[in-house]
């Protein structure tokens, strides 16, 4: 759900921002598209640079050889573009394994090379705060829960400094996510930042933060974990009942390491994740969200991954890359979403059914929009938005960020 609000400088989006010493390249075309899994391949063949092969690594969350690789090209030369898309790269990384020191340390040395860099500036006061206390992991062995599901998300049973309570499981959102009257419930100090974070609909709201010190799921044990504080009026937790005021986000997930849920009731993490296999992972991070390969008729496609989202949506890029079939079968139509900024209703054209094959699996979204306007950041980069519609068609659904991979059974 909520996400980054920042420009090239922090995800790479335009072609001058980074990558001068592969101008023209074939990596360099790949990682201006944001071409994850095509970047990948290209390196496996050889002859990329370290700051490619540093950027690859990064986007697949692994962090000791992307530190490395990317420090190795700051050091190299500290004030070039590479360097700083460099640090914005390491800055993500961390951020999403809740290491928010490391990320403050990126953010401040990006800040001292360009102080007026506005996306820069926007995510100072946030990670300043954050970087107060890193989220750490105290224990963690395989458990597994009874779980429950609505239309809300798939909930599980969890404990906050002592509290109990039952939070839905977000891959779209930045930080975990709680209701004010909950932060009050729990306690917690509540920290103001200047912050703006975007949602999926293109809008805007201010972050602020409390700290969870004691966070328990089943076996796992989480210390100073992040919630941002949303007002109780605010998406996604207006009517929402008491005992489900709080979402777990990326962070969280990512300490999981696995996770699997079975629609029927079960849930269970910390189990042993497969073999690292990169050349064959499915999975992998945009910034701050997890992207996934889907298959659509033969060919492969990115797709952003959000557990938050209750509907799949397709984007632009399906258009173009399916004009005939939105010529012979769709129908225009006003589509509403739905993000923690509000709604906002933008131009598509449903069709009847579209079959994605998802994590090993073939699913159905039936009907399917395709918003043929861009709605967020990240519109413009992938085909389309999975949500658990898609999700839970599976008799079990595993996230294994270890192995980097969605299996669908």
């Amino acid at each position: 759900m909520a996400r980054f609000l920042v420009g090239c400088s922090l995800v790479g989006a335009t072609a001058f921002c980074f990558g001068q010493s592969d101008s023209g390249s074939q990596l360099h075309t790949l990682y201006n598209a944001h071409d994850w899994f095509g970047l990948r391949n290209a390196i496996e063949e050889g002859g990329a640079s370290i700051f490619y092969r540093g950027a690859s690594e990064s986007v697949f969350n692994q962090i000791k050889p992307a530190e490395k690789h990317l420090d190795a090209v700051i050091k190299a030369a500290p004030h070039s573009a590479d360097a700083r898309e460099s640090r914005a790269l390491l800055a993500q990384m961390y951020f999403r394994n809740g290491l928010y020191r490391e990320s403050y340390l990126q953010l401040e040395e990006m800040q001292v090379e360009d102080p007026k860099a506005e996306d820069v500036k926007n995510m100072s006061s946030l990670l300043r705060v954050l970087s107060q206390s890193d989220q750490i992991v105290l224990a963690k062995k395989a458990s597994t829960l009874p779980m429950f599901m609505n239309g809300i998300g798939v909930f599980i049973p969890i404990t906050l400094d002592g509290h109990e309570a039952h939070y839905s499981l977000d891959s779209g959102a930045n930080t975990s996510m709680m209701s004010e009257s909950e932060a009050r419930r729990l306690g917690l100090e509540i920290r103001d930042t200047t912050t703006q974070m975007g949602s999926v609909t293109g809008g805007q709201f201010g972050a602020r933060i409390a700290f969870v010190k004691d966070l328990v799921i089943g076996s796992l044990h989480l210390q100073n974990v992040a919630f941002d504080v949303l007002p109780d009026a605010q998406e996604p937790f207006v009517d929402s009942p008491e005992e489900q005021r709080g979402i777990l986000g990326i962070s969280v997930m990512i300490a999981m390491q696995t996770l699997r849920w079975e629609p029927k009731g079960t849930f269970a993490l910390g189990f042993k994740p497969k073999r690292k296999e990169l050349s064959t992972s499915n999975l992998v991070f945009d910034g701050m969200s997890p992207f996934t390969q889907v298959t659509v008729e033969q060919r492969k496609f990115e797709f952003s991954l959000d557990t938050g989202a209750t509907r799949s949506i397709l984007y632009s890029p399906f258009a173009k890359a399916f004009p005939d079939l939105l010529k012979t079968s769709g129908k225009k139509e006003s589509h509403k979403l739905t993000g923690l900024a509000g709604s906002s209703n933008y131009d598509s054209i449903v069709l009847p059914s579209v079959t994605l094959g998802l994590g090993g699996l073939d699913t159905r979204l039936a009907p399917a929009p395709v918003l043929m306007q861009d709605s967020s950041d990240k519109s413009n980069l992938v085909l389309g938005n999975l949500g658990r519609d898609l999700l839970n068609q599976a008799q079990a659904i595993t996230l294994d960020f270890h192995a980097m991979t969605l299996s669908l059974q």
